[in-house]
């Protein structure tokens, strides 16, 4: 009799609870939603969350607020989300740190576990350029001059472990090429030395479209499945022989634990954001391959990124961080 009251008790619970979740999805959201972006405002990143955040506030008739805490390589921000009650009302929108950093940092104030996926936003496919006046004009005088001298080439990157960076390493493993990494503090002093003809390239976003439409840069490849839509002569890396495909990726996470029909609705929303003439010139025009997509599809994904990286720190390929 015991067992059976426990058991009836055990269930209403459950039915309490599920109703509690469903009214909770039904009014949700009935206040403002914070979305903690891990940079300093003025980003790429920074410009992504403000144009969705509008269009999600004007969807759900409430205000989401951007606030930005850049630091410790997103970690401050990130720990914020990771730490906040899930109950849908505090969001992150983050980027490839959220994948290096537990492959990399063994002293995370965060456990992983503690944020679920919620829509992957998009890729920004690796493209590598070098300067438009470089002697190197094609895909294959890179990988000549590469084994020709070891370490002779140089690669900048926006940082050790940075994406430019893991991008170079994969690169080099592809071909069989040692290289000289030349790491610096952002993406713009970077740029600065590539087009200067310090450094012989480097793999960013399709963003360096623009320079090389200005004719300072010339592109040699990029590496996604497809040609980029507002760079259809730049050949694949796949189209010359390298199976490669990788590049800097955004998406939305919420703490974990937060309720399904809540995760859905937020699911929806972002998907429906993406819709939207208006948020889709922002992300297309800084050349992002929009994707949006399931939570578990974003989950897949992380977890495909997860082993690229990882099979490089297996193989031996050393990535200091600061």
């Amino acid at each position: 009799m015991r067992k059976l009251q426990t058991k009836l008790k055990m269930a209403i619970a459950s039915l309490c609870a599920a109703c509690a979740f469903s009214a909770h999805a039904q009014t949700f959201p009935d206040r403002p939603i914070t979305l903690v972006v891990p940079y300093a405002a003025g980003g790429i990143t920074d410009a992504y969350a403000r144009s969705i955040g509008d269009y999600l506030g004007r969807l759900w008739n409430t205000q989401v607020v951007v606030e930005n805490k850049g630091g410790a390589a997103t970690i401050i921000g990130t720990q914020q989300v990771a730490r906040a009650k899930p109950d849908g009302y505090t969001l992150l929108l983050t980027s490839y740190a959220y994948t290096s950093n537990p492959i990399l940092r063994k002293d995370l104030p965060y456990e992983p576990a503690a944020l679920t996926p919620l829509m992957l936003l998009g890729n920004s496919r690796s493209m590598l350029v070098v300067p438009a006046k470089s002697d190197l004009r094609t895909l294959d005088d890179v990988i000549k001059k590469g084994k020709k001298a070891p370490g002779n080439l140089k690669f900048a990157s926006s940082g050790n472990a940075s994406s430019p960076h893991v991008a170079a390493e994969l690169w080099a493993k592809q071909v069989g090429v040692s290289f000289t990494h030349v790491p610096y503090k952002g993406t713009g002093p970077a740029m600065n030395d590539l087009l200067a003809g310090l450094v012989d390239g480097i793999f960013d976003g399709p963003s360096s479209i623009a320079n090389v439409r200005a004719g300072r840069l010339r592109a040699l490849g990029i590496a996604n499945e497809s040609r980029h839509p507002a760079a259809p002569e730049v050949p694949t890396f796949k189209e010359q022989g390298i199976d490669m495909v990788f590049g800097s990726w955004f998406g939305f996470m919420a703490p974990a634990n937060t309720p399904k029909p809540v995760i859905d609705k937020l699911n929806k929303g972002l998907n429906t954001s993406l819709q939207d003439p208006k948020v889709r010139k922002v992300l297309e025009s800084a050349g992002l391959f929009v994707v949006g997509g399931t939570p578990a599809e974003f989950a897949s994904f992380l977890d495909a990124e997860a082993r690229k990286l990882q099979g490089l720190v297996d193989s031996g390929v050393k990535f200091i961080v600061q």
